[in-house]
């Protein structure tokens, strides 16, 4: 049996093969479009619509931290200047306490010096109160002794009451 050899020739193709060819390319295409391309090019939406989103929000993120970083600040600031004024308060009511207590101190060292200086007087004023009677106990001693050893009694009564004049 003779096989005939067809010449192959690249540019003549055969028709029957390149029906078959095209057939099955559009069946392919066909099928490719009707299951997969649909599918695939869904897909592919979807996912570019979510990276879409996930950018939109992650600069909306970015937006809200810049934001939360302005209004950061500015509590920071306002706590500081707060901060600021409570310690001057502080120190004004310091300053006023120590005032009050210096003058406190001030009255109280006033009043003891007086208490003291009446003290002191009223210590002068007994002792004084004593040696007078000390002076008269003595003066009465003294003209009892003369007394019994002088018999003119109305030359020492005269002399008595002129000490106690004296004293």
């Amino acid at each position: 049996m003779e096989h005939t050899q067809t010449s192959g020739n690249i540019l003549a193709p055969e028709t029957l093969m390149a029906f078959l060819t095209w057939a099955v390319f559009f069946v392919v295409l066909f099928v490719l479009q009707k299951f997969a391309w649909k599918p695939i090019l869904a897909g592919l939406k979807q996912r570019e619509d979510h990276i879409r989103k996930s950018l939109d929000d992650a600069d909306k993120i970015k937006a809200e931290l810049a934001a939360l970083e302005v209004s950061k600040a500015k509590i920071l600031e306002e706590a500081k200047e707060k901060g600021n004024v409570l310690i001057e308060q502080s120190r004004k009511v310091a300053n006023e306490l120590a005032t009050q207590i210096e003058q406190r101190a001030k009255k109280n060292a006033e009043e003891i010096i007086s208490s003291a200086h009446q003290e002191i007087e009223g210590e002068r004023e007994r002792v004084r109160n004593s040696l007078k009677k000390e002076s008269v106990q003595t003066a009465v001693s003294l003209a009892e002794k003369i007394l019994k050893e002088n018999l003119d009694n109305e030359k020492n009564r005269n002399l008595i009451n002129q000490a106690m004049k004296d004293v």
